[in-house]
């Protein structure tokens, strides 16, 4: 797996989202959770410096049939300085923060536009990479010296800073995949039905509940308004007015004809048949 991908390899060949290195990750399977995280989120390349991983299976269980084409494109390389020198922009993860460890972070949210900003010229940003600690330490202030920013997730408060290295990387790659256009559209405005449309509907439900029981006999139209209130509180479509007619239609069959064969109806509920044994 060492030698897998190094010839011809250029950074960013995944697209514009950032390539992802682990520094000395020491268990299979984080591995591979880290592998299903950047697929969920479309990351690039997996990069793992140093891996103290002895358990190939556990790593291709976690990752998942979803995980594993990130799995066969791995690279492995010895030293962190290795692996960021082709990336102009690279950005070390780091829950403990101060002068000698980069100075100044950025969060997620802050990090993302600034990776995926496009180059002065106007092309595409700069290949990039984010650089995620052992599952122990985290980053040395030394790897931080590597990279050109620094993220912190933030937390409810610091003594909960610790993240698993999958959540850190998903979380990280959520932030991107929001930052590149990747949030889902939200659905268009609801057209309602036509006031003929729903007057058809209304007047097919009163009669309905009329002819059942529910309303009076006296001045029905009154006490229906409430129930009125509440369609048009729904904003019914065309389409649910057509389905309150049917429903209206099935319930003026049933007062004419009983139950439908074969079910027995108490107290308003349908009780299915036993199944036959």
């Amino acid at each position: 797996m060492r030698g897998e991908g190094r010839r011809g390899f250029r950074p960013g060949d995944a697209g514009t989202r950032p390539d992802v290195i682990l520094v000395a990750p020491q268990k299979s399977e984080n591995i591979g959770a880290c592998a299903r995280a950047m697929a969920n989120t479309g990351l690039g390349r997996l990069i793992l410096v140093r891996p103290r991983f002895s358990r190939p299976e556990l790593m291709e269980a976690a990752a998942t049939r979803l995980g594993e084409p990130v799995l066969r494109s791995m690279l492995i390389r010895d030293t962190l300085a290795e692996a960021a020198g082709p990336y102009p922009l690279v950005a070390g993860t780091t829950a403990r923060v101060g002068a000698q460890r980069g100075g100044a972070t950025l969060s997620p949210r802050q990090l993302a536009p600034e990776l995926l900003r496009p180059s002065p010229d106007g092309g595409p940003p700069p290949p990039s990479a984010l650089v995620f600690g052992t599952e122990r330490d985290g980053l040395s202030t030394e790897d931080l010296r590597l990279c050109t920013h620094v993220a912190t997730i933030p937390t409810v408060r610091p003594e909960l800073s610790s993240l698993n290295l999958a959540q850190s990387v998903l979380i990280m790659g959520y932030e991107f995949l929001l930052a590149a256009g990747g949030e889902p559209q939200r659905p268009g405005p609801i057209c309602p039905a036509a006031a003929e449309d729903f007057e058809r509907a209304a007047g097919d439900l009163m009669r309905a509940l009329y002819g059942i029981g529910f309303l009076p006999e006296r001045d029905p139209g009154r006490w229906f308004m409430n129930v009125k209130k509440i369609l048009r509180r729904a904003g019914l479509t065309r389409g649910e007015c057509d389905l309150v007619q049917g429903i209206c239609r099935q319930i003026r069959w049933a007062v004419r004809n009983g139950a439908p064969p074969g079910r027995d109806v108490r107290d308003g509920l349908v009780i299915p048949p036993p199944e036959a044994t």
